[in-house]
């Protein structure tokens, strides 16, 4: 469990760069895989990934002219990344990467648009901002394939729902978006998401772990939503032990 987390960020993008230099046949899911691939996305999901996108704005550049979303989450069977479409210049001028959907935030009213062994799924968050959301499923040429990275991405119930071996505060605290000493990485994974960086070191015969945790959803230049998560996480022997509130109060929540 010490690894668990980290091994699933880390070898997440290093099996979807694999597979993605592998040779695609370019199948395409039949009509009736289709189907029972849509059933999938019906009702209300719970991410497990941060989920960034890329918004294009109006003519004058206001939130509330927001009409265009660009995918950057690329999940194949075996992995995900955002690297390759974070390098690629937005389809509009005016456009921004927002950083909004986290571990295990609700979405719903699922569609899906089927482009040969690529599935672009479009949801919505929940309110107050109802923004929408869309992301790739690439080298998906069959229904189990589709199944796989459908499981990398979404929980049919809340991520402390499928835990119940989950100490109860901790169950609490993840439910919340909140995070509280004693935790795993795993654990906090579901509350804050990919850091922005992990260091390794090692103090008194212990193996430590630092995150730095994202601040920002937003990029400039069209302004800053901060993420309300402290700034640093230190893990030693594979238990969350210092909580940095330079960013998160004691007794606040970290969204």
């Amino acid at each position: 469990m010490v690894r668990e987390m980290k091994l699933r960020w880390r070898l997440g993008v290093l099996l979807f760069t694999i597979a993605a230099s592998s040779p695609i046949a370019g199948a395409q899911l039949s009509a009736s895989e289709r189907e029972q691939a849509k059933s999938m996305i019906a009702g209300t999901l719970y991410l497990r990934l941060d989920v960034p996108c890329r918004y294009g704005r109006g003519r004058f550049g206001v939130a509330a002219s927001i009409h265009h979303v660009e995918s950057i989450l690329e999940v194949s069977p075996t992995g995900y990344s955002v690297d390759r479409k974070l390098a690629l210049p937005p389809q509009y001028k005016r456009s921004t990467v927002f950083w909004g959907f986290s571990p295990n935030d609700p979405v719903h009213y699922g569609k899906l648009l089927f482009k040969g062994d690529i599935v672009q799924v479009w949801m919505e968050g929940d309110s107050p901002h109802d923004y929408e959301m869309l992301l790739d499923f690439i080298h998906i040429q069959n229904l189990a394939d589709f199944t796989k990275a459908f499981n990398l991405t979404f929980s049919k119930v809340p991520l402390q729902d499928e835990h119940p071996e989950w100490p109860a505060d901790v169950r609490q605290a993840v439910a919340g978006h909140k995070l509280t000493a004693g935790m795993t990485q795993a654990q906090a994974f579901s509350v804050v998401g990919n850091p922005l960086q992990i260091d390794d070191t090692v103090e008194n015969g212990k193996q430590v772990e630092t995150w730095l945790p994202r601040q920002d959803r937003a990029t400039v230049p069209y302004g800053h939503t901060p993420t309300g998560f402290p700034a640093r996480l230190k893990f030693t022997g594979g238990e969350l032990q210092v909580i940095d509130p330079t960013t998160q109060s004691s007794d606040s929540g970290a969204r």
